[in-house]
């Protein structure tokens, strides 16, 4: 009875439903001999299909999250401070008076686990939401609010680099640890660079791994196409297009570093005016 209702419900779901309608669609227009128009339903049918897939969705995000494999925390050395990438938190607000926690919070946890463990004595978390989303989570996992410093302009990956930059170069860091998701993490250290700076990537939220190595053990009906798998791989696909956008783009931390002044310039000699000659 237990399989037959999650059959029953896969089914039920409305996602499904457009699958199969587009299908019949096809079956219909090939009924009345319009090949052509059945061809582009079907292969449109195809394609969402696959990368609905959940085996699509994970071999994606394990292409990314290979290249950073997990680290023991005893491993990780110690740095000057912690970077922690905003994202898997949603910020506390009226009617909401705890922060929401999301797959990719691992992030915030890492954090704490890193400043608990003597990895850094300070944790810099990134993004617009900061203060009212990582901060407290961070507090109510007892990390003091003296050892945390919000930057909350960022908007993008780019920008949490770009603007962490200056908190960073004013406090004399050398060495930072940056904990964000694994998957996130190649994308990340391609921005995370800057003279006299080294950048420690500190991976978590091994999804796509964690779903790799539970994929034999999976029922069939896990196996299917769904929307959770869709928007996994839909978030893989954003991190490989720009891996391949900043591939041509000089890192915003680079861009931004400090000026080399400018060589002083001799002083202008004015001109002196000199009279033609009379003719």
């Amino acid at each position: 009875m237990f399989v037959l209702f999650k059959w029953l419900l896969w089914l039920c779901m409305p996602f499904t439903l457009v699958l199969l309608g587009l299908a019949a669609v096809g079956a219909w227009l090939l009924w009345r001999r319009q090949v052509r128009p059945a061809l582009c339903v079907w292969l449109l049918d195809a394609a969402l299909v696959t990368m609905c897939l959940p085996a699509v969705s994970t071999a994606l995000g394990v292409s990314l999250e290979r290249k950073y494999p997990p680290v023991a925390l005893a491993e990780i050395p110690k740095a000057d401070a912690i970077v922690l990438l905003g994202g898997g938190v949603g910020a506390s607000r009226e009617g909401l008076p705890y922060p929401e926690c999301y797959p990719a919070s691992d992030r915030a946890v890492m954090a704490a686990r890193l400043y608990h463990a003597g990895k850094a004595p300070l944790i810099i978390p990134t993004g617009e939401g900061a203060p009212l989303a990582e901060k407290p989570l961070l507090e109510a996992m007892k990390v003091p609010a003296s050892a945390i410093l919000c930057e909350d302009a960022a908007r993008d990956t780019a920008e949490n680099a770009s603007k962490t930059f200056a908190l960073l170069r004013a406090r004399g860091c050398k060495k930072v640890l940056v904990v964000t998701s694994s998957w996130h993490l190649p994308r990340t250290m391609m921005l995370f660079k800057a003279p006299g700076m080294e950048f420690i990537p500190v991976g978590c939220d091994y999804e796509a791994t964690l779903a790799a190595l539970d994929a034999d053990r999976a029922p069939m009906w896990k196996k299917l196409p769904s929307t959770q798998a869709a928007a996994q791989a839909g978030i893989y696909v954003k991190e490989w297009l720009g891996i391949l956008f900043y591939s041509f783009r000089k890192p915003p931390m680079e861009a931004e570093g400090p000026k080399k002044p400018s060589p002083a310039k001799p002083p202008r000699t004015p001109a002196r005016h000199v009279s033609s000659p009379s003719k």
